[in-house]
């Protein structure tokens, strides 16, 4: 009796869970280095003053308040803020989750904060830059904080900050 309720059991385990959940991998951890790499872009033949304005005026044009800048450091932060409750915002395209989800969690706002590190490296400026999520409740209390770590992410960035950087040197 005991076998036939083990092998009933076991078929259940196997029936019950469809077959995409069984076969599913754990996410591949993502190390400190692959990080680092899609994270920081060199450019050469250019000073680090432009790069910084053309850090700066991509934030921007993105949205985000610039907190802190210091051009001594080579370093600059800033924030973006969504109303979780404002439709003409896709909130689920930059956060991943429904806005009806937020809302039932009690999450009224969410940002993106951004820190950057701008750096001589002999002939070359390089720059790292990294992105972090974060769902604030009605009190201003962190909810969720995770990192980007979506290499595309940072690539459009980067992207972006080449074509400032062109439209500098032409001054325009």
């Amino acid at each position: 009796m005991k076998k036939y309720l083990i092998l009933f059991l076991i078929c259940f385990i196997f029936i019950g869970i469809p077959a995409d959940a069984r076969q599913k991998e754990a996410p591949k951890a993502t190390t400190q280095l692959e990080k680092r790499s899609y994270q920081t872009r060199t450019f050469d033949n250019i000073d680090k003053p432009t790069v910084m304005k053309a850090m700066l005026n991509v934030l921007q044009d993105e949205g985000f308040i610039v907190n802190n800048a210091n051009p001594l450091l080579g370093f600059i932060s800033g924030t973006k803020e969504f109303d979780v409750s404002d439709k003409t915002i896709n909130i689920e395209k930059e956060f991943g989750v429904k806005p009806g989800a937020l809302a039932w969690k009690g999450i009224r706002v969410a940002t993106i904060e951004a820190t950057a590190n701008v750096s001589d490296f002999g002939n070359e400026i390089r720059v790292r830059i990294n992105f972090k999520r974060k769902l604030l409740n009605m009190y201003g209390n962190a909810q969720v904080i995770n990192d980007i770590n979506d290499e595309n992410y940072y690539q459009d960035f980067f992207a972006k900050v080449d074509k400032a950087i062109f439209i500098q040197k032409q001054k325009v």
